[in-house]
């Protein structure tokens, strides 16, 4: 019988990863309709789940700590998860620590891939699958049944007026609206500040309305980029905004530029348009915008791919697979897209 399980899904990577499991949670929820659905997350991301109807509680975990907390914090994990008795608990990417958490935490069922060692039931997942799509083969064990594999961000009331009220002005005035997020959180994944700021530059000045988002840490390129521009048709909202808020204006928005991040994932979570702009990593890896209109824009080049997140330097110092990306043919892309 699949009524009153209590289940947890645990998911501790990157933002942009949470959101391409969300697929997962109404899934879930058709499957064991009347159970409790906990999700385990790191506390950054947590926001994106703030309304999602189909989870029961957000639990987190914060990885970041240093040694001595971070094991006090799996003591705790440890002893919540053990009073809590859950049925299932489902790793949707493999972690030792997750591994520990799970067995040790009491989780009578186990769901991982084939390296986790823990798991009572090993899930084979084929290669060459968009992450959204590996997600959904955590469900094997349970049913057979095709679901959706669309992602999704829940958003309220006061979160879609607010976008509403930034994007107003250029509504009321016929413009079209680009976001724009040109952070990362690995320098090589980042198209250059420089390129960023040509191309709004130019979309700037032919009319398009223009917004900066991403984090506060992104602010000195942002800061960068809204100072070389000059020109009231852009509008810099980094570190004002959190991550829901910014997937409101992403939703208002005609289209989304950026890197191989986390705003792509909200692009498509939220039904807009994303032109990402790829380096090292490359559409094989399984996190490129999937949506039909979207486009990975990219060169060819034997070094790609060259790390599979991206790292601190180019490791032959050329960084060729971003700086051969030409603004000016990311702009002709905008313009006959849109």
């Amino acid at each position: 019988m699949n009524k009153n399980k209590k289940i947890l899904v645990v998911q501790t990577a990157f933002i942009g990863d949470l959101v391409m499991s969300t697929p997962i949670f109404p899934a879930l929820r058709k499957i064991f309709p009347d159970s409790q659905i906990d999700v385990l997350v790191i506390p950054s991301s947590a926001i994106i789940l703030k309304h999602n109807p189909y989870i029961s509680n957000i639990l987190t975990f914060d990885k970041k700590k240093n040694i001595f907390r971070k094991i006090s914090e799996i003591i705790r994990l440890i002893s919540h998860l053990y009073k809590n008795k859950y049925d299932i608990g489902i790793a949707l990417q493999y972690s030792l620590t997750t591994a520990f958490l799970m067995l040790f935490g009491g989780v009578k069922k186990r769901i991982g891939n084939s390296h986790f060692w823990s798991a009572t039931n090993r899930v084979a997942v084929p290669k060459g699958l968009h992450i959204r799509q590996r997600t959904m083969q955590y469900l094997k064990p349970f049913s057979e049944e095709e679901y959706s594999d669309e992602t999704e961000i829940f958003l309220d009331k006061v979160e879609i007026e607010l976008a509403e009220h930034i994007t107003s002005t250029a509504r009321s005035n016929n413009q079209k609206i680009i976001v724009i997020a040109p952070g990362s959180v690995r320098f090589t994944k980042m198209w250059s500040a420089s390129k960023f700021e040509k191309l709004a530059k130019k979309l700037a000045e032919n009319s398009y309305k223009v917004f900066l988002i991403g984090s506060k840490a992104e602010s000195s390129i942002c800061d960068k980029i809204t100072n070389g521009v000059n020109n009231n048709n852009l509008v810099n909202l980094c570190g004002k905004l959190n991550l829901l808020e910014s997937a409101a204006l992403i939703k208002m928005s005609d289209l989304l530029v950026c890197n191989d991040s986390a705003p792509l994932h909200l692009g498509n979570a939220v039904k807009t348009r994303v032109f990402a702009i790829f380096g090292p990593t490359v559409k094989q890896f399984g996190c490129y915008p999937y949506r039909p209109d979207d486009k990975l824009i990219e060169v060819d080049l034997d070094c790609r791919p060259c790390s599979h997140s991206g790292g601190k330097r180019c490791p032959l110092g050329h960084h060729n697979c971003m700086n051969l990306i030409n603004e000016d043919y990311v702009f002709d892309l905008i313009v006959n897209s849109i």
